[in-house]
């Protein structure tokens, strides 16, 4: 009986496997081979323990962001980008510069004003919660900093979840951030301008990516009630990370009011050093 097994098992082997020992695959199998051009992935620094400051460039005031712990985010892990204080601030005031113009331009947690949808008031953002792949970075949650006198966050998830960065990024790429259809419509599109954009910002010298951002509120087929922002944009530079961002405030009665911030110092504890361009 001993005898017939062994037998049967080495012919199973002799015929099931191929010259070099592996078993043959059942018919030919193509993958396509990776995307390796343009910004990847993997140049998008998002290490724990990571941390960036910026300026704004018209009252000099300061905050750091920083990639710190991870949550759970319905079953996934996620990272937390949490943001700083704003230095130096008056006492007693609201102390945290709208963290979302830097990841998707002014869309979280608001109070509708009564008379203009365009006049809303967006609370800060205290922390963002992401996870990234090959192929995307992808937001999920955030922390609304609305109690700066007692419990300084609420938390929130994003009905869809947000695509903050396609990758790779290449020149004439787009993409929806994310679209809302519920109530007042938008939808926020980003596409990539161009590339080996020389910025020169307090960390140093950078070769960047140039990518706008474009936010359409209203109904797409009524022009009359169709608002168009003006481009947000941001520069971003392999191994380091976003080193200059613009943006306009919405105000459907007064002048826009255009930020502008810019990369005052970067750490970065993993293979990514930050160090800029020669």
């Amino acid at each position: 009986m001993k005898k017939t097994f062994y037998l049967l098992f080495i012919f199973l082997i002799f015929t099931a496997c191929g010259d070099d020992g592996l078993v043959e695959p059942h018919g030919e199998t193509t993958l396509p081979p990776p995307d390796t051009t343009g910004f990847l992935a993997i140049d998008f620094p998002t290490d724990t323990g990571s941390a960036w400051t910026y300026i704004d460039t018209d009252t000099n005031q300061e905050f750091t962001v920083r990639i710190e712990g991870t949550r759970d985010i319905s079953g996934t892990t996620h990272r937390q980008m949490t943001v700083g204080r704003i230095s130096p601030v008056a006492e007693d005031a609201l102390d945290r510069e709208a963290l979302d113009h830097l990841t998707a331009n002014a869309f979280y947690f608001r109070v509708p004003a009564e008379t203009d949808f365009f006049d809303d008031f967006a609370f800060p953002i205290s922390a963002t919660y992401f996870y990234k792949t090959p192929q995307a970075l992808i937001e999920s949650a955030f922390d609304a900093y609305i109690f700066p006198w007692s419990n300084p966050t609420y938390h929130q998830k994003h009905a869809t979840p947000r695509r903050v960065w396609d990758f790779p990024l290449k020149v004439g790429k787009e993409w929806t951030v994310f679209e809302k259809t519920v109530g007042n419509p938008v939808a926020v599109t980003r596409y990539v301008v161009d590339r080996d954009v020389r910025i020169t910002v307090p960390a140093g010298s950078y070769q960047t990516y140039l990518v706008q951002e474009e936010a359409v509120f209203g109904d797409s087929s009524d022009a009359l009630t169709r608002f168009i922002s003006p481009p947000a944009a941001y520069w971003i530079a392999p191994d380091v990370g976003i080193v200059q961002y613009r943006y306009s405030r919405y105000r459907a009665t007064d002048a826009l009011v255009t930020k502008s911030f810019v990369l005052k110092s970067v750490h970065l504890p993993g293979p990514n050093t930050g160090a800029a361009a020669p």
